[in-house]
């Protein structure tokens, strides 16, 4: 199967016109060329010169990330940056990339339905009652716990050293909201607020806006932003699937966010 039928499968699941404006310059395939047939697939969250090494040793000639490679133009090619050696290592081993980022995030299927899904969310609805732009939260209900056992529930399922509570650790919870990767600006805390949200998951909350959700009666976990790789497992078999390619795609092992709590 040639790289432009995988990548119409995947602008179809996740159109680009989900995605940000910020991020349009920056999705899609951004590396190499589509008319070539596809060996193996690697996914992976991010673009490494440690993940390029993997797809070479699992003939993986097609990687599709999460997180663009270039955040920012880039004006000279320099082999010893590190985005330098990538672009080396990929090139001389014809291998491509395409990006997905917010598109991914908000698509049906995608980063946030993913997470919804292993939280155990029921009646999952999606802020705004439409999949699309911008509307990145998820939630519903749980079977009634307390925050301290959700936190607990959470770092179980994300396979997590810690995470971060804000709230009271007895105050009974049984409504919870989801938004992968960096979702705690106000906005989302707002729209989490009315969607009668108690507690909010996320990653990267700012002090400032844990004092603003204190401040709102909105209880947080904070979570490590790398949880958005769940969403390959499920994208993984739908790959394998609806596309044949049984046994030709690869989740990275490669774990690219760095940070962990002890």
């Amino acid at each position: 199967m040639q790289a432009k039928e995988i990548i119409k499968y995947l602008e179809k699941r996740f159109p680009q016109d989900y995605a940000e404006d910020f991020d349009l310059p920056k999705i899609g395939l951004i590396v190499g060329r589509d008319d070539f047939e596809v060996a193996n697939i690697l996914l992976s969250l991010d673009l490494s010169i440690d993940v390029v090494k993997e797809a070479i040793e699992k003939q993986a000639n097609l990687i599709v990330v999460h997180h663009p490679f270039f955040f920012e133009p880039m004006y000279k090619v320099l082999l010893d940056t590190e985005q330098g050696a990538v672009l080396k290592l990929l090139l001389a081993n014809d291998i491509s990339v395409y990006a997905m980022h917010t598109n991914l995030d908000v698509g049906l299927g995608g980063v946030n339905d993913v997470l919804a899904e292993l939280l155990s969310i029921q009646d999952v609805q999606i802020d705004n009652g439409t999949i699309g732009k911008q509307n990145y939260l998820r939630y519903g209900t749980i079977k009634e716990t307390t925050l301290f056992a959700l936190a607990q529930f959470v770092k179980k399922v994300f396979h997590l050293s810690g995470v971060k509570v804000l709230g009271d650790p007895q105050q009974t919870i049984n409504k919870i909201g989801v938004i992968g990767g960096s979702g705690a600006h106000q906005n989302d805390m707002e729209r989490a607020s009315a969607n009668g949200c108690q507690v909010l998951i996320t990653g990267e909350i700012k002090l400032n806006n844990a004092q603003y959700a204190k401040h709102v009666g909105l209880q947080m976990i904070e979570v490590n932003h790398g949880i958005e790789k769940f969403v390959f497992y499920t994208l993984k078999k739908d790959l394998e699937q609806d596309l044949g390619l049984s046994d030709r795609v690869i989740v990275s092992t490669i774990e690219t966010d760095p940070l962990q709590i002890m």
